[in-house]
């Protein structure tokens, strides 16, 4: 059997780990775009070497999407910073399994 490093594939209604730095917390926290349950959930997710992690839905990573997307930035570094927070986000979400609406209908 070959080894294969694609991860497994998430149901819709599943969740996924998500790792942020405090920094990367603390802009989502303070963006409007953010539900408020989600809110609470970053404002307590444990800080363990560094890094927050925290369980999300896909609707919730989703929102994360949004809010990052709509970040400014203010210099070159930042800029950097959330675009790689951005990509980063966008790859968990590739994870999700979307089931038969992905499928092509019939007919």
């Amino acid at each position: 059997m070959p080894y294969s490093r694609r991860l497994p594939r998430i149901a819709p209604n599943g969740r996924i780990a998500l790792w942020l730095s405090p920094t990367q917390r603390d802009l989502f926290i303070g963006s409007p775009e953010i539900p408020q349950d989600l809110g609470h959930a970053l404002h307590r997710a444990p800080v363990r070497k560094g890094k927050l992690t925290l369980r999300v839905t896909r609707d919730s990573l989703d929102a994360l999407i949004r809010a990052a997307a709509g970040f400014t930035a203010q210099g070159r570094g930042d800029e950097r910073a959330l675009a790689t927070l951005l990509r980063y986000l966008q790859s968990l979400e590739g994870r999700f399994d979307d089931g038969p609406a992905d499928e092509a209908p019939d007919g």
